[in-house]
């Protein structure tokens, strides 16, 4: 169906629009939020129990996990979103089974001297070829279940989702004995519960049909998973060269600031990115342009993210040498290095969905090539050679040069 331009437009504007998608994002933030304050109520433990040696181990597997989060479905649960409603059961399916593969193949991988090698290099010993195969697998279900969640407009499962896998973590981090690691594993778990209710839900569908939707939506395996990699791997490259190269209590420090003074900027975009993937596809479909939406989604992050700065630089460092103890690194210059990169990416990434529901993939492809290949050139050349804080301000200003042109990118993508 075709819609005038005009009338499209206008019809933005209008309040109810609008309070629909505040909703669906004060939803999702909601869910977040609560997750990551039980998380913040239980730093103060988790910091005194645990030293930042410990934290940066932990680190560095979370940054394993959350490249499986984005890549064991093959991208599949990101074609969720462009099924129609009879092809919904089969690509949830078709994603499941991914992550089931994808915990095999890198099962093997790991079993290898090489595999076993970098492990013990990035993260230590006590982990092994069972525990990445596993992170495979659960993170790949819990993707899979995130992406279903918004499919079908569901965003108070997603935000129980996004409360449970923090809560979990921290709960088990402080009242078990399986440490850090496991309650990683434990807090993507939880997501099996509404994994097996969407599978339940779901018309029954034949392994044929799975496999034809397979073929159907090959360009998200093909086109989306190696920009997706490349990504995923790029956000998970600064961990394990500083967990390499400097020492796992270096990497601890910044994983563990990181996610304290980024946390409201954080949960900001993460409820702008799911809400724009699901609202943008709704404007394409619609034969709508999304580029003004856009462009005020993005202009709201970044005025977010410059208060955030300020309140970092008066008054984050004192808080958090009182929340974590004398353990950790809280000085203002360190705190501002650390949030700058992460800022940039938190303002731009949430546009992402734009090129999906375009169908711009290979003009995404091209950047993250780019952008992989700028940031794996930094930590090459400069992680180990020079000092730390020198190695956080050269990674700032190339996200920033790199952000700056996926957002033009995304704007002419959005037209």
């Amino acid at each position: 169906m075709t819609i005038d331009l005009t009338n499209a437009t206008e019809s933005l504007r209008v309040p109810g629009r609008q309070l629909g998608v505040l909703r669906q994002m004060a939803t999702i933030a909601g869910g977040s939020a609560i997750g990551q304050l039980i998380t913040l109520a239980a730093t103060p433990l988790i910091a005194r129990i645990y030293l930042p040696s410990q934290y940066g181990e932990y680190a560095a597997f979370l940054a394993i996990c959350n490249v499986f989060v984005v890549v064991a479905c093959l991208r599949y649960d990101a074609a969720l979103n462009a099924a129609d409603d009879k092809q919904t059961a089969s690509i949830f399916l078709a994603a499941c089974s991914a992550a089931a593969i994808t915990a095999f193949a890198v099962f093997l991988f790991t079993w290898s001297p090489l595999g076993a090698s970098l492990l013990d290099r990035v993260i230590g010993r006590h982990v092994n070829a069972y525990w990445i195969a596993a992170a495979a697998l659960i993170c790949g279900i819990y993707q899979a279940t995130s992406s279903m969640a918004v499919r079908n407009g569901q965003f108070g499962y997603l935000s129980l989702l996004r409360a449970g896998q923090p809560a979990t973590f921290s709960i088990a981090a402080i009242a078990s004995p399986i440490g850090l690691i496991g309650s990683c594993l434990l807090g993507f778990l939880s997501a099996l519960p509404l994994a097996v209710k969407f599978g339940a839900g779901l018309r029954s569908t034949s392994g044929r049909a799975v496999a034809e939707a397979a073929w159907r939506f090959r360009e998200f395996p093909v086109m989306s998973l190696p920009t997706s990699l490349l990504d995923a791997l790029s956000i998970g490259i600064p961990v394990w060269f500083i967990s390499w190269h400097y020492s796992s209590m270096d990497a601890g420090n910044y994983v563990q600031v990181q996610r304290l003074v980024a946390a409201p900027l954080l949960l900001a975009a993460l409820a702008v990115g799911q809400v724009f993937l699901k609202r943008a596809g709704d404007l394409v479909r619609d034969g709508q342009s999304a580029r003004a939406f856009q462009r005020r989604m993005v202009t709201y992050l970044f005025v977010g993210a410059l208060a955030l700065a300020v309140a970092i630089a008066l008054f984050f460092s004192p808080l958090l040498s009182l929340l974590l103890g004398a353990h950790w690194r809280t000085d203002t210059g360190f705190l501002l290095l650390v949030f700058a990169p992460i800022a940039v990416r938190s303002c731009v990434s949430p546009v992402t969905g734009i090129f999906i529901v375009r169908n711009r993939l290979r003009a995404c492809a091209v950047w993250q090539a780019l952008y992989f290949l700028a940031t794996v050139t930094i930590f090459i050349c400069l992680a180990g050679h020079t000092s730390f804080e020198h190695l956080l301000a050269a990674y700032a200003l190339n996200e920033a040069v790199c952000y700056a042109l996926y957002l033009y990118l995304a704007d002419r993508a959005a037209e």
